[in-house]
């Protein structure tokens, strides 16, 4: 009863971690946390899979994902990235579309083929809802999305902090791994806190880490995990994982640029040392080969069949 009354702790209760001192008594709060092998999962995952969670609907979060992706498939890993933004940031950004172009999948291009073999799909709402009254449809995308990931090692689910509460069904059973993107800003740090408490309130056995993003000083990463990090062991009795941290982007990223047009020696730093954190994470040499189930079981959850 007393952990259902601190998973109950709301905004307003934590905020004040977010604007106290650095914390400086707590060296546990310095490592990265193991895994917890003893605990019991949901559902057997059909592959291994990754929930990316960004600040908003914007390009910046996109430009991220992607590189990651690549960062990953360079490390010799098959990866596949699904957006399911309501914009679609990550399949615009890909593709080389405007920002304000959303997607409208008609199927017949809808597992697109990018760079160092990268697999991408765009899954909105809008589409959700289609495949909910198109039988046709609904078949074409579900045979589609099994033989994806029935060729890939990791499937990376990107999605916004505004786009997540429309996505809750992704919060039960079918994903257990969530990565957070989360800046200094306080405001940042509270809205991550809040997608924090609503992803564990679904799914008390999720693992969840984070990316701490924005950065201008070094000293900023250890401070806002360790915010965190105390806020949701404090309130939610839960644990965080730590990713790594990105600098903030030294310039303006638009939804129609090239990728390859974008070089920074710190950024892309940053990203291939996450890309080696995740691999070592998940253990994906020991994974067996999948069964085309994870998005059966996401469709399920949103009552396609």
């Amino acid at each position: 009863m007393n952990k259902l009354k601190k998973l109950g702790k709301g905004l307003d209760d934590i905020s004040y971690l977010f604007l106290s001192p650095e914390q400086e008594d707590s060296a546990e709060q310095e490592i990265m946390l193991e895994p917890d092998k003893t605990r019991t999962k949901t559902v057997e995952m059909a592959t291994k899979n990754i929930c990316l969670i960004g600040n908003s609907h914007d390009s910046r979060d996109a430009f991220l994902v992607i590189n990651l992706s690549l960062a990953l498939a360079r490390l010799g890993m098959r990866i596949a990235v699904v957006d399911m933004d309501e914009k679609l940031p990550c399949v615009n950004f890909l593709l080389g579309r405007a920002n304000d172009i959303i997607l409208e999948n008609n199927g017949q291009e809808f597992v697109s083929q990018g760079p160092f073999g990268v697999k991408l799909a765009g899954l909105n709402a809008a589409l959700i809802e289609n495949m909910l009254v198109d039988k046709a449809l609904r078949t074409k995308i579900m045979l589609e999305m099994k033989k994806m990931e029935q060729e890939v090692d990791l499937v990376l689910i990107s999605v916004s902090q505004d786009s997540l509460f429309y996505m809750n069904p992704l919060l039960r059973k079918s994903i257990e791994e969530f990565l957070v993107f989360v800046s200094p800003d306080k405001n940042s740090m509270l809205n991550s806190y809040k997608v924090i408490k609503t992803i564990f309130s679904n799914n008390p056995v999720a693992k969840i880490g984070t990316i701490i993003t924005d950065i201008e000083h070094m000293y900023e990463i250890d401070v806002v995990f360790n915010k965190m990090f105390s806020a949701v062991r404090k309130f939610l009795v839960k644990e965080l994982y730590k990713y790594g941290f990105l600098f903030k982007l030294k310039q303006e990223v638009n939804n129609n640029s090239n990728i390859a047009s974008f070089y920074d020696a710190d950024l892309t730093a940053c990203i291939s040392n996450i890309a080696q954190i995740i691999i070592l994470r998940l253990n994906l040499e020991e994974n067996v080969k999948s069964n085309g189930e994870l998005f059966k079981n996401v469709f399920n959850e949103f009552g396609i069949e």
